[in-house]
């Protein structure tokens, strides 16, 4: 492993493609998926900022489509779908030895309801609390829970359902990608408009948009914004983090070659009180509106105990169902083909982007307010 210009490059010694790759909340642990049916855990040594390998085993009987860490609060966790059509979660066991290949052990496991393969999952904390988020090949979404939020060995799903009118067509190439808001609270002008202070916010790549899903405050999932423009398949969306700057930032990577940023804004956000004592701050006005006599809920599954379906009829009107304007306030053409990936960094004052071009580029954006290009890592040239 050699260290230039504070990038590492080593070997990830896999027997086949690496198809996933994903860091803990601390940035200190890193998982890495394969077409060898395998996922590696990685240890980064404080002492000499190298990545050492804890534990390497076949998570699935297929290709390791997608990994994910959930959050540091209730152990360490990772989840894993593959082509065998399989989600699953593993715990680890620090009793078992490093590179024994039992470190990481299976605790749960949930197979396709459609018969396609998972194509992405996303994990979302708020505090103990766990959700997971997981999309079929055919677009069929699946938000699960788990029964005891100490406990993920055992999940209940809050909504399933497909989100395309008509399953795409199996030789058909499609994109379907998930992320959540990771942060506790939505953006504050949108609270301040009646958004549940607890709501879940996804976006979900469908086809050649993406929709953002909110929970109102009956706990159902209903659609808050589309953002449309692209001209191909959405092949990935992330969502930024940054509450506090009062809209939220969405990036996608496109097969029509375009990265595009967007911005969500709360109509009539400016007219908004931030505040009932003065303070300034966004979060105050909310609580004064919430009964102290509200009964208090174990998860947001409680919230729809009461209702079949996790998702709000889009003609129907319901409390705390804010919708919001999208921005398109960048469309980027870079990586001279196609863009792959699209990833914020953790302060959201970043973008970066992969692509077929084999480089990695980084996005900032200017004093002019408009987003450029600050770096280009080419993975392949080594420069």
């Amino acid at each position: 492993m050699a260290a230039s210009n504070g990038f590492h490059r080593f070997s990830h010694g896999h027997q086949d493609l690496l198809l996933s790759v994903d860091y803990n909340y601390y940035g200190t642990r890193m998982a890495t998926a394969s077409a060898d049916h395998k996922v590696k855990v990685w240890d980064r040594n404080e002492k000499t900022g190298q990545w050492v390998v804890t534990d390497v085993w076949t998570a699935h009987d297929a290709e390791v489509i997608d990994v994910k860490w959930n959050g540091p609060f209730v152990g360490e966790h990772l989840a894993t779908i593959g082509d065998d059509g399989y989600l699953r979660i593993w715990h680890e066991d620090v009793s078992e030895a490093h590179n024994s290949g039992r470190r990481f052990k299976r605790i749960y496991q949930q197979l396709t309801e459609t018969g396609l393969p998972y194509m992405s999952l996303d994990f979302k904390n708020i505090g103990t609390e766990s959700y997971l988020a997981v999309i079929t090949r055919d677009g069929h979404l699946t938000v699960c829970e788990p029964d005891d939020h100490d406990d993920l060995s055992a999940w209940r799903k809050m909504w399933s359902e497909p989100l395309c009118k008509t399953a795409p067509p199996r030789t058909e190439e499609t994109a379907f990608r998930v992320s959540w808001h990771k942060e506790k609270i939505p953006a504050w002008p949108a609270v301040l408009a009646g958004l549940d202070r607890k709501s879940l916010s996804l976006a979900v790549a469908i086809g050649n948009s993406v929709k953002v899903f909110r929970t109102d405050k009956e706990r159902k999932f209903y659609i808050a914004a589309t953002l449309e423009g692209a001209k191909d398949l959405v092949r990935d969306v992330s969502w930024a983090n940054g509450s506090m700057r009062g809209f939220d930032n969405i990036a996608t990577a496109s097969k029509d070659g375009f990265i595009r940023i967007y911005e969500l804004h709360t109509p009539g956000a400016a007219s908004l009180p931030t505040s009932t004592n003065g303070s300034g701050s966004g979060y105050d006005t909310p609580q004064t509106h919430t009964p102290v006599s509200r009964p208090a809920r174990s998860g947001i599954g409680a919230g729809l105990a009461g209702g079949a379906r996790g998702r709000r009829d889009d003609n129907a009107g319901a409390p705390g169902a804010v919708k919001q304007d999208v921005k398109l306030v960048a469309q980027l053409e870079s990586h001279k083909q196609t863009p792959w990936r699209v990833s914020w960094a953790p302060m959201a004052d970043m973008l970066l982007t992969t692509g077929d071009d084999g480089a990695t580029r980084v996005w900032k954006k200017s004093i002019e307010g408009k987003w450029v290009e600050a770096a280009e890592i080419d993975a392949i040239g080594g420069s």
